[in-house]
């Protein structure tokens, strides 16, 4: 589903109507419609390093995670507010000799949020788990990115600023 990748096959789109749509790219049909969302849809993100996991949130709070088979994977759960913004970690971040740690993890397993709470938050997409949340902005946060290098997410928000937040404690308590 990455439109950048070689042989991307499929197309997400989201809706005011609820739904995430799944769009065929080369007969510009609807394969899908994902319907769990109970108000307006506003952001998706794909997980860049395979194209086989991808997140959709927005007004109803809650960030839903699916795999490539149309089965809905996860359930994240705490904002407050509107979800702005979503963003997975990229497996390129890591050298190949840390990308799984003792317990078989990979660092495919997490996802960045932002939302008009005013907060970030790091999730850990196989437990649903809450890895931290981070609070500096002064208004809603409309945008997240993970930095290249894993250690940082970068926030921007309505009260004008940009925020730089160091993940390695979360790491930490993962790893």
């Amino acid at each position: 589903m990455d439109a950048e990748a070689d042989g991307c096959t499929h197309l997400l789109s989201a809706s005011r109507d609820h739904t995430v749509k799944l769009w065929h790219v080369e007969t510009g049909f609807c394969d899908h419609t994902f319907s769990d969302h109970t108000d307006w849809v506003r952001c998706l993100a794909v997980r860049q390093s395979d194209g086989l996991v991808w997140a959709s949130s927005g007004n109803d709070q809650v960030i839903y995670v699916y795999d490539n088979n149309r089965a809905r994977i996860g359930e994240l759960r705490g904002h407050e507010h509107v979800v702005e913004s979503l963003a997975f970690i990229t497996e390129e971040a890591f050298p190949k000799s840390n990308r799984e740690n003792k317990h078989n993890e990979t660092v495919r397993d997490y996802l960045a949020s932002g939302s008009r709470d005013r907060t970030v938050r790091l999730w850990k997409v196989s437990t649903s788990e809450c890895l931290g949340v981070f609070t500096s902005h002064e208004n809603w946060v409309r945008g997240v990115l993970i930095h290249p290098n894993g250690k940082y997410i970068i926030s921007c928000g309505d009260d004008r600023s940009v925020r730089v937040f160091d993940i390695q404690v979360s790491w930490s308590k993962t790893f």
